[in-house]
């Protein structure tokens, strides 16, 4: 695997490799990696010393096995790229950045090696943790042979405040962070390939400063290193006017239901504008990073090697009856069109869960039925049975929960069938997932590609249940819960990691403790 080594000096990383007797490239190409991160030590510590301090919002976008994007916000005017820090400092592959929507900056790479190591600057600062590897050419896999993906959903609460000054969750969200991180080390810190945001990713109302504390100042060393994409969740929206049974009119975050992303409204002084979350983050429209052109950024797909992945929007779009048409037409054409070895769904509202929300009722304070969840069930899971989804993802009810193998469910909760609706192992009853009873891809009932893992990962900023019971007889009974659950109130993340012949998800605590893990076979 690849690995992200502790600074030794490149004599004691020459002197271990020797020691062991090792003749794989693999591993002197680690050798050359350590060498360049001690040259970058060396010759670029100084940054900090001479006063000169890092992009307050610097994160990389649409890396692909050519290209890349480095944007930030600044006076720095160029981003520059190398495949060793000596090359770095004779700035001969430089971009000059171009002006976004609301102060940012970026510089688009292109003609990259693909599955390579590229160091960076912006301006006149970089430092040791600024690099990221492009992606392998699409349908292979990295040197290493697995694609290492982190996956968080509703993690916005290191801003949450519905009383000024009061958090109401200090501390959670980086506790899931530092969980991840200890997992990962365990794991040979293997580099993160690409983290996927599911939605409530700044709380309370998805301002740009609630972005920035929430996001940015939070996981600052990941976001440098690795491709974010993300998808919109209620939270992103905003304010939204609600009519309270006692004090009439009010404005609740996360409320909207507007379909309009130009109808945001982050405080009511500031009147009605466009989303910040799409100024902040540039997504593909045009398949710059493969799938078919989606036109906007609400909702996307790319390819990472041998993964597609796709980003819906059940926030927006999905409220309006066209646009949601047209959504759901685009992803068919994505879906017809894809070729990759395992394909990954996200979207904020999950179709089946008993947690925070309810898929059946999906009480929302005053709201009533959260339209979205349901019709996300009943439109598109039968897209993603007929065309081949793997794995699908949703935040918004925070706990972790996670499906059997499922296909043809679109009901509530109570017309669900185990013997109808899940893949049966050989004594008849519903297969978990793991272990002897990992799901083949092609299903051993129907001999068809036309089964679907749910995952409700909302819990990687806090935990809450409400009224649910974590009863959805869709989702397996999770055998690390004390109560015997369909789902786990625990906060945390998913690790998801792409081979050739095996996707592993597995749920990973604040603790860094694997609790859950899931498994399709080629």
């Amino acid at each position: 695997m690849r690995r992200r080594f502790q600074l030794l000096s490149a004599t004691a990383a020459f002197t271990i490799l020797t020691a062991c007797g090792t003749n794989n490239p693999q591993d002197t190409a680690a050798v050359e990696r350590e060498t360049s991160t001690t040259e970058l030590t060396r010759a670029e510590s100084t940054a900090a010393e001479s006063g000169i301090r890092r992009p307050s919002r610097l994160f990389l976008q649409q890396i692909s096995s050519n290209s890349a994007i480095v944007k930030w916000r600044g006076e720095s005017d160029k981003s520059c790229v190398a495949k060793s820090v000596e090359d770095l400092k004779l700035a001969q592959m430089c971009v000059a950045a171009k002006s976004t929507e609301s102060n940012h900056k970026e510089a688009g790479f292109k003609g990259l090696v693909a599955d390579t190591q590229y160091y960076y600057s912006v301006g006149p600062y970089s430092d040791k943790s600024l690099f990221f590897r492009t992606a392998p050419e699409t349908g292979k896999l990295p040197s290493d042979n697995n694609i290492h993906i982190w996956i968080i959903g509703d993690s916005g609460t290191a801003t949450e405040q519905y009383v000024p000054g009061v958090f109401t969750h200090p501390g959670e969200a980086k506790a899931v962070m530092d969980g991840y991180l200890n997992y990962n080390a365990q794991q040979n810190d293997e580099p993160l390939d690409l983290l996927l945001m599911l939605g409530d990713n700044a709380y309370v109302a998805g301002t740009d400063d609630q972005w920035q504390g929430a996001v940015f100042d939070l996981y600052t060393e990941l976001l440098g290193q690795a491709a974010t994409w993300p998808t919109i969740g209620n939270h992103e929206m905003g304010m939204g006017a609600i009519e309270h049974p006692e004090k009439g009119l009010v404005y609740f975050p996360g409320a909207s239901t507007s379909s309009d992303p130009d109808a945001y409204l982050g405080k009511k002084s500031e009147g009605v504008g466009r989303i910040p979350y799409l100024d902040i983050f540039t997504l593909p429209t045009q398949g710059e990073v493969g799938g078919v052109p989606s036109g906007n950024e609400q909702y996307y797909s790319f390819n990472y090697g041998n993964v597609h992945i796709v980003s819906l929007d059940s926030q927006l779009t999905a409220r309006d009856e066209q646009q949601r048409a047209a959504m759901k037409q685009w992803l068919v054409s994505d879906l017809s069109s894809n070729n990759q070895s395992w394909t990954v769904v996200i979207f904020h509202h999950p179709p089946y869960t008993k947690g925070s929300h309810d898929s059946d009722t999906a009480p929302s304070r005053y709201l009533g039925i959260d339209s979205p969840i349901v019709d996300m069930r009943l439109e598109f899971t039968p897209v993603f049975e007929d065309y081949g989804v793997d794995l699908v993802y949703g935040g918004h009810s925070h706990a972790y929960e996670r499906s059997f193998y499922l296909h043809g469910h679109t009901g509530d909760a109570n017309s669900f069938v185990a013997e109808k609706h899940t893949e049966l192992n050989a004594m008849g009853q519903p297969s978990r997932g793991n272990g002897d009873e990992s799901y083949p891809q092609i299903s051993a009932n129907s001999h068809k590609d036309d089964k679907v893992v749910y995952t409700v990962a909302g819990s990687s900023g806090k935990v809450s249940l409400g009224k649910g019971k974590l009863d959805h007889p869709a989702h397996i009974v999770q055998k690390a819960d004390p109560q015997q659950r369909h789902g786990l109130a625990e906060l945390g993340s998913v690790v998801l990691d792409a081979g050739a012949a095996e996707l592993t998800a597995s749920f990973i605590n604040e603790k860094g403790q694997v609790l859950d893990t899931v498994t399709i076979v080629r």
